[in-house]
């Protein structure tokens, strides 16, 4: 098949993009799976090659959308925000164990960012693979594009999990945990956190084992073979998969909502226990924390949930459900426009509900230099000295 005949006619009219046909023969499976062929002695299993874009129109243009345009977007935008993030925590003074925790979280948000668009620029925006991974990049593509991600979205739920457990015992008991938990004991707890998250993931980075080098025939140039790569056993899903999911992803999740609600009856009780007129700037301050924490586990839960749905039970295996108004490539490009969103959430919320830190944003960015002249005690001080002038010379 000539390379002429391969350009699509989609939204992004791609060089050498498949046909609307899988271009092995036979069924769905044939091209997608692992595919049984006889012989005249046995029947050994075909191993299917890595490939980058997928074999029809649909799924081709809805990956370019995903890694070769939103993902470079978010990346430019979102790792940015949780640097300013780090860097407003750090110099405005925020150095409470919660503060300690959400600036792992910004930091682990943009490792896995920046996981995902080393091979995004390279297969989809620099376009050096279109049709299968090479052989060289087999391993490396395998763990950025999947396992550091995963690692990284396991850790940031169990260190949300973290946030909103420690700031729930701040309001219920505020002496106790101040003299027990400190910023080293904190810094250990995300260090325990993170083997964790690792160990959880660790039965797949140790599946990569299984990939091994194939010869296959390049469907961009005829008569082309290109040294790709494959599973050797392909992996299954085991008691000790629906575990390690257990662990890495509906345990957190489950804790997560059970924290909410708990965060919840408190502003509740606060709201009916003490009016506005009585509240003073500790149970304003108290009330503030609470309600940001309720936010960040919000925004982590109304993501979180549709996305273990859509994973773990409408496509199971990679089977779309029955009566799916939406591809599994639709659904997946959706899922991880918000997923994206969600990285900056942290930084949104703390612009929109903490006095502090857009005052500290304020000071990065000059917007109000951070001298006396400028205060608003100068200010007062030097319209009463005007108008004190103002009275004598009269």
């Amino acid at each position: 098949m000539s390379r002429q005949n391969m350009n699509g006619k989609g939204d992004f009219g791609s060089r050498g993009r498949p046909g609307d046909r899988p271009p092995f023969p036979g069924t769905r499976e044939d091209w997608l799976g692992l595919r049984n062929v006889t012989n005249s002695t046995e029947s050994p299993e075909r191993l299917e090659a890595f490939h980058i874009f997928l074999r029809n129109e649909e799924s081709y243009d809805l990956k370019m959308l995903t890694y070769a345009i939103f993902q470079p977007v978010f990346t430019f935008i979102v790792i940015p925000m949780n640097v300013l993030l780090i860097w407003a925590f750090v110099r405005g003074g925020f150095r409470s164990p919660s503060h300690v925790v959400l600036i792992a979280i910004a930091m682990f948000n943009n490792l896995h960012l920046l996981s995902i668009s080393i091979p995004s620029f390279y297969f989809f925006v620099f376009q050096h693979g279109k049709e299968f991974v090479l052989y060289s990049w087999c391993i490396p593509y395998m763990i950025l594009m999947y396992r550091i991600p995963k690692i990284c979205s396991t850790l940031s739920l169990y260190l949300t999990v973290l946030l909103g457990l420690h700031r729930y015992l701040i309001v219920t008991f505020p002496i106790k945990v101040h003299s027990l938990l400190k910023n080293r004991q904190t810094v250990l707890l995300v260090i325990a956190l993170t083997a964790l998250a690792t160990l959880c993931d660790l039965g797949y980075i140790l599946t990569l084992s299984d990939i091994q080098a194939i010869n296959t025939e390049s469907h961009l140039t005829q008569g082309q073979n290109i040294t790709s790569c494959a599973w050797l056993k392909k992996p299954t899903i085991t008691i000790r998969v629906v575990l390690v999911d257990t662990m890495a992803t509906f345990l957190p999740i489950g804790l997560l909502i059970v924290l909410n609600v708990m965060l919840i009856s408190v502003i509740i009780r606060q709201n009916h226990g003490i009016g506005k007129s009585r509240r003073n700037n500790a149970d304003q301050d108290t009330r503030r924390m609470v309600i940001i924490t309720t936010s960040i586990l919000s925004s982590v839960i109304l993501v979180s949930v549709p996305d273990v749905i859509i994973k773990q039970v409408l496509f199971v295996k990679g089977r779309p459900c029955d009566g799916c108004f939406l591809s599994k490539s639709t659904l997946a490009l959706i899922m991880h426009f918000v997923t994206n969103i969600t990285y900056s959430a942290n930084f949104l919320i703390y612009s929109c509900l903490s006095k502090k830190f857009r005052q500290q944003l304020k000071k990065i960015f000059q917007i109000r230099p951070d001298t006396p002249a400028f205060s608003n005690e100068s200010k007062i001080s030097y319209v009463r000295k005007s108008f004190r002038v103002h009275n004598t010379a009269k």
